[in-house]
């Protein structure tokens, strides 16, 4: 009985269906005219359908075999491109993929990524910046492994896990305007769609700038002045060194980091690895 995933079923199916005969069929394939109407007729049993008419020496394909054909065609290349990936993982080792915004490569990623390659020899790692909406829609389709994302993908095929939490901080360098002008010279970094509503919100703060990235955010800062939210981690070296200044008026907020991804993905073990050892360096 022919079983779902023969993929030489399929092939004889196409063939005989190409030259519209069962003994040249049969050539191409290299097998017996027997073997291929043997084939045939568990298709046939399989989907409980004709799929051909046989008149002699003028083979065709019925209504049903016709919209079969490009069914049978998806399976055997499916099929095929499983093969040489399967073939490449054990002779190459697992490809993962991993994508973040940039404010959270600038604030996690970038830092850890050394210790993520060295940590996990037997995957072959991939990282980007992306934005929110490509991460989504990638994961959902599975051309992506993980995500890092400030906030959650409230899909049902997505798992999301919090891996640490950024503490976010306004800090200022008044230099060359003073602490008054700074209202006037705010940067609004992106951090993901509850920090921007919450901003709306409570602050009368028109920035002047507006980016995804926490280091371009900073090198404003250091190069012309103003203030910005930005996770303490970054700023706490600059902080002490007076570079920066911690402004009064700043918010106690505190941002998730989800590490999301397909609940049906076929690394699970291999993705709750790199989880794990992001939670122990954050």
């Amino acid at each position: 009985m022919m079983t779902g995933m023969d993929i030489n079923v399929f092939n004889t199916f196409l063939e005989v269906a190409k030259v519209k005969h069962f003994g040249k069929a049969a050539e191409n394939l290299y097998i017996t005219q027997a073997a291929v109407s043997a084939r045939i007729k568990n298709l046939e049993q399989h989907y409980n359908t004709q799929l051909f008419i046989r008149d002699k020496n003028n083979i065709r394909l019925t209504l049903a075999g016709k919209h079969l054909l490009d069914y049978a065609q998806i399976i055997v290349e499916q099929l095929k491109q499983a093969k040489s990936s399967l073939a490449l993982i054990d002779h190459q080792g697992i490809n993962i993929n991993i994508a973040a915004t940039a404010n959270l490569w600038d604030s996690i990623v970038s830092n850890n990524i050394m210790h993520l390659i060295t940590s996990m020899e037997t995957l072959n790692l991939g990282a980007e910046i992306s934005v929110h909406e490509s991460i989504h829609r990638r994961l959902l389709d599975k051309s992506l492994d993980i995500g890092l994302l400030l906030d959650p993908i409230k899909e049902d095929e997505i798992i999301n896990e919090v891996i640490t939490s950024l503490a976010l901080v306004l800090v200022a360098n008044p230099q060359p305007h003073n602490v008054h002008q700074l209202a006037q010279r705010y940067i609004l970094v992106d951090w993901g769609m509850t920090f921007i509503k919450e901003q709306q919100l409570e602050h009368k703060y028109n920035p002047i700038f507006t980016t995804s990235s926490a280091t371009i955010a900073l090198n404003i800062l250091l190069e012309m002045g103003g203030c910005a939210y930005l996770p303490m981690r970054l700023v706490a070296p600059l902080l002490e060194n007076k570079q920066l200044i911690l402004l009064e008026s700043s918010l106690n907020i505190n941002r998730n980091v989800y590490c999301s991804y397909h609940k049906n993905h076929i690394f699970t073990e291999q993705l709750n690895n790199i989880i794990q050892l992001f939670r122990a360096q954050l």
